[in-house]
């Protein structure tokens, strides 16, 4: 049986930060840090990563499950891996973990020619590797510190659904917006 409560922390350090980013979108936060993280380079013509991978986002998100990581750290019911490792590292690693997912996802997509938030013909496949790409890193990143595999499965699955809300949020927001 899986415990809600460690499903639940091992999201939170996902959850949160992507909460707060969509906060600091909505209100200005920290706009000096909406830069490109590839500074505008182009591979083979086209953008490394793309425009909407800003600086902003890697800070808030980050930093965001560091904090999140070390409440978790000292937070009784909290999944083992935040007390078996120092719950701010986690949080860091978790931060990382999420980034390199997005990044990984972006370039890809900027070599297929595929725009930011471009729905081509491969839309649904597309779809789901927008809203799983850095859940799934995170995912590898929780069975390498030892999270137990049925653990880390729901709280996968549940990142995934949760990625996917926070999709429509933002896109209800309009700090997304989709383009065929």
């Amino acid at each position: 049986m899986v415990d809600v409560a460690s499903v639940v922390s091992l999201l939170a350090p996902i959850l949160l930060p992507g909460i707060l980013l969509i906060v600091a979108l909505k209100r200005g936060w920290l706009a000096a840090l909406d830069r490109p993280v590839d500074g505008g380079v182009l591979l083979s013509g086209r953008p490394v990563l793309g425009a909407t991978k800003t600086w902003r986002g890697v800070v808030v998100y980050t930093v965001g499950a560091v904090v999140v990581g070390a409440a978790l750290g000292v937070t009784p019911g909290a999944a083992a891996v935040f007390t078996e490792w120092p719950g701010a590292v986690v949080g860091l690693l978790v931060g990382l973990a999420y980034n390199a997912g997005e990044f990984a996802n972006s370039f890809v997509k900027r070599r297929l020619g595929i725009g930011s938030s471009t729905l081509g013909r491969w839309r649904t496949l597309q779809r789901a590797v927008d809203l799983g790409d850095g859940v799934l890193v995170v995912f590898a990143l929780y069975l390498a510190l030892g999270v137990p595999l049925a653990l880390a499965a729901v709280a996968g699955a549940a990142g995934f659904a949760v990625h996917a809300l926070t999709d429509v949020v933002m896109h209800s927001l309009r700090l997304k917006s989709r383009r065929a």
